[in-house]
């Protein structure tokens, strides 16, 4: 599947088989017990991943190998959930087809099962395929995926671009080369589809520089070249490559979105039983008109399905949920176009309002002993005062150099400073603070926005609530 026979590749499965691991090697003993236990079972269908614990085994023998590339990165926290979320769904389609392809060795022609000695080898056969040739080139993928999504949430401001650069040597194609010191703001459509890396086994990568220092590239130029890049036509008429037209840290993914896994018989079923079953059905129009991409996973603390609008005959001005009628309104307006973050992380903000309606998290007392916690840590002025120096700090740069994403997120931590205490900070007015319950119903909204979609500013100035509230969303998990 990732290999051609240049000499390159012979090389670089020589180099790899010499440094995998053992835990590596444990999968190839894990995906033999899947298969033996599919022949005993005598068939297959994708539910059997919920249920049978040696598929199970498989698939999160799995989804550690690959989580070994993702934590040993330096990223925000809501950054690495997501990736280790995209890794899990990923070993599980990964189960699906190869448990899938053996079950079509499983029968004779006229429907009887084959025993296990006249099946042994081709499961050797797949299992080696999988489990340890495919593996090593998904595991290669993910590590350089993985750091290209952390540098792409620890990116800088607006001072800088990205350029595009190769490993500078004799192995580099002459295609990735194409695209070597294209130099473009981090907001050119250019990225979105061609950030690195571009194909399997792929070192490219994309690194900072200061505005003015380089030549600015001719966007519909580079686009161009990107797409001759991740241009293959195979046998079948169809681009082998098209699948790398993506951007990790962008989508938060460590994978291609488009890989063969999820084309494979039962992937939909695989992967919709990842999703949550509370899931908006208008999310993914609010997704691509503000170009956000939302964790499905997050819906999984709704205790029902809540409907999205963007219009409300009651409230015309904001976001905001309705518990009468359950539902949220998400306007796309202004402040959502300018900020992407503030777009998506307003997803989980009022959605969290909802979850905490449904479930009565105000309640919990992981939430009242974590806010009375801070409150007698903040409680001396000078300590707020402390907080407040440096947000503001924070706040002016961000105002200077029109950052609407930080501007959103220095607003998001005064708020949370003001559900604590409410004579200090900013954004909802001292009178909602002192309506009953809607201390806590923020403290809860912020902790979602911090987890899902990660707030730098606030990670900068308090880290440890920071660390603690991310914690806290972990504990608010429905129990399955």
């Amino acid at each position: 599947m990732y290999n051609c026979d240049c000499d390159d590749c012979k090389k670089q499965n020589t180099v790899l088989n010499l440094g995998i691991s053992d835990s590596f090697k444990q999968l190839l003993n894990d995906g033999l017990n899947a298969f033996k236990h599919l022949h005993k079972k005598g068939s297959y269908k994708p539910e059997d991943l919920k249920t049978e614990k040696p598929y199970q085994k498989l698939i999160q023998s799995t989804f550690d190998a690959f989580d070994f590339a993702i934590k040993d990165n330096d990223m925000p926290e809501a950054m690495r959930t997501a990736l280790q979320d995209d890794a899990r769904l990923f070993g599980s389609l990964k189960a699906n087809a190869q448990l899938f392809e053996a079950s079509k060795l499983l029968l004779t022609p006229d429907g009887r099962l084959k025993p296990f000695s006249e099946v042994s080898k081709d499961f050797d056969k797949l299992n080696v395929n999988y489990n340890q040739n495919y593996l090593e080139a998904e595991y290669e993928f993910a590590v350089a995926s993985s750091q290209a999504a952390a540098q792409w949430a620890n990116l800088g401001g607006d001072r800088y671009s990205l350029q595009y650069r190769t490993a500078q040597d004799e192995r580099v194609r002459a295609s990735h080369q194409a695209l070597a010191d294209i130099t473009l703001p981090k907001e050119d459509p250019f990225w979105n589809s061609f950030y690195p890396p571009n194909g399997w086994r792929c070192r490219c990568v994309a690194v900072e520089v200061l505005k003015g220092k380089y030549d600015e590239s001719d966007s519909d130029k580079a686009i161009a070249a990107g797409e001759k890049a991740t241009t293959e036509i195979g046998k079948d008429g169809k681009n082998r490559l098209e699948i790398f037209r993506f951007n990790p840290g962008a989508q938060k993914v460590v994978f291609p979105p488009a890989h063969p896994y999820g084309k494979v018989k039962g992937a939909k079923e695989v992967a919709k039983s990842k999703e949550s079953k509370f899931i908006p059905k208008s999310l993914d129009i609010y997704e691509k008109t503000l170009g956000v991409k939302v964790d499905k996973t997050f819906f999984n603390y709704l205790g029902k399905e809540t409907a999205l609008v963007q219009e409300s005959k009651y409230n015309p001005n904001g976001a905001y949920y309705n518990p009468a009628e359950n539902y949220v309104r998400i306007p796309f307006d202004d402040r959502r176009k300018n900020s992407k973050w503030y777009s998506e992380a307003i997803v989980y903000h009022e959605f969290g309002h909802a979850a905490d309606w449904h479930r009565d998290m105000k309640q919990n007392k992981a939430v009242t002993k974590l806010m009375k916690e801070y409150k007698t840590i903040l409680s001396k002025d000078q300590a707020f005062i402390d907080v407040h120096k440096k947000l503001y700090k924070v706040s002016d740069e961000a105002r200077a150099n029109n950052d609407f994403d930080k501007l959103e997120q220095c607003g998001a931590l005064a708020d949370t400073m003001m559900s604590i205490n409410s004579n200090w900070g900013y954004g909802h007015s001292k009178a909602y603070f002192a309506r009953k319950g809607n201390s806590a119903a923020e403290f809860i909204a912020h902790t979602f926005e911090n987890k899902f979609a990660g707030n730098p500013v606030f990670k900068e100035v308090i880290p440890e609530l920071y660390d603690k509230m991310i914690l806290l969303a972990d504990e608010l998990k429905p129990k399955e």
